[in-house]
């Protein structure tokens, strides 16, 4: 039976094969439907016609590359014309730099895409002796997003607190935290962190509370207090790290890769210098400007009008900060009451980027 003829539709006409039974058998019964390719050179340029790729082919609509494949009665083979063949060549591959880009806005600072190079290939023909140069992958822009959380119907809201520990303050901001079922973010700064407030650090960890750098000491020296920016590279990283440290050193545990920046001063020279250090750099959407010392009433007033997602900025060290302790022991209960949940900054990023 293998040896009877078969009948097959070559472009659409009916082709018998009694002999071979294969896509180049039924190519050449068919009187080669189809025209060779051409041998290029690296440019594109004909070189020698017909010295390409002798044709194309598909079998019952799937595309197929080798010409010995066998064919079955009723088999539809569709040839077209065969590819060109490009000249061989010496190459040399080049990286094409990918940029770094800043984009969105929002509380929550990321890296969103880690970027990649590009490769540029540059190629000599070794008949034509041409040199073309084309790009074979484009660079991926490495890209910082800020961006707001969309918590859908989920009326949550991060409390976050700059500039602790602080010795009395610190704690009374955790007794009214335990007391409304809050969780909070803590900014710490590194060199307040001693034997006299690091039970504080302790509790705060104990009681569910996140704890992350604020820097070391608030970007001192030549950041003049403010600003990461004005420091060297070495100056910032260090600030970083040791900030860090200066937690897990009493946490026993690592510390958290999310820091606030001083004064939230982190442009992306900055970013570039420490993102090896860090996950997420954390802005703010209300700021209660405690540190004014405005009066409770109206640090209060800021914290009541907290809508979903966001990220309140205050302080529970660097003074004195018993108006930020009297506003919460208002405010709290208050959005509690209006069906508000107290959240950590990493419960927060857990949430979609919000679509704007």
């Amino acid at each position: 039976m293998s040896n009877a003829p078969i009948t097959v539709s070559v472009n659409g006409n009916s082709i018998d094969l009694s002999g071979a039974k294969t896509v180049q058998a039924a190519f050449e019964a068919a009187g080669e439907p189809a025209k060779a390719g051409n041998l290029v050179d690296v440019e594109g340029a004909t070189l020698e016609e017909g010295k390409g790729y002798q044709f194309s082919f598909a079998v019952n609509g799937q595309p197929g590359t080798d010409p010995t494949s066998p064919l079955k009665e009723g088999d539809a083979v569709v040839f077209s014309d065969g590819g060109d063949i490009e000249e061989e060549s010496d190459s040399t591959d080049e990286p094409i730099p990918h940029e770094t880009v800043d984009q969105g806005y929002g509380p929550i600072h990321m890296v969103d895409n880690p970027g990649a190079d590009g490769v540029k290939t540059t190629k000599t023909g070794k008949i034509s002796g041409k040199t073309v140069t084309q790009t074979t992958a484009e660079p991926q822009d490495r890209v910082y997003r800020r961006y707001y959380p969309d918590t859908g119907e989920d009326k949550v809201v991060a409390l976050t607190f700059d500039d602790g520990p602080w010795d009395t303050s610190t704690a009374e901001i955790l007794d009214i935290l335990k007391a409304n079922d809050a969780k909070a973010t803590f900014f710490t700064v590194g060199n307040r962190i001693d034997d006299s407030t690091a039970d504080l650090i302790k509790r705060e960890v104990a009681e569910g509370h996140q704890v992350c750098t604020h820097t070391w000491d608030h970007a001192a020296g030549s950041g003049q207090g403010v600003n990461l920016s004005f420091m060297s590279k070495d100056e910032q990283r260090e600030e970083i790290t040791k900030g860090m440290k200066a937690i897990s050193d009493v946490t026993g545990q690592e510390a958290s890769k999310v820091i606030r920046s001083p004064g939230g001063n982190f442009p992306t020279e900055v970013w570039m210098n420490v993102e090896d250090l860090i996950t997420a750099e954390i802005g703010w959407d209300i700021d209660t400007e405690d540190w004014r010392k405005p009066g409770s009433d109206a640090i209060a007033q800021a914290i009541k009008c907290a809508t979903p997602g966001d990220v309140i900025l205050m302080h529970d060290g660097g003074g004195d900060r018993s108006e930020t302790v009297e506003a919460l022991k208002e405010a709290l209960p208050y959005l509690k009451k209006q069906g508000f949940r107290f959240i950590t900054i990493d419960e927060l990023m857990q949430y979609p980027k919000k679509d704007i």
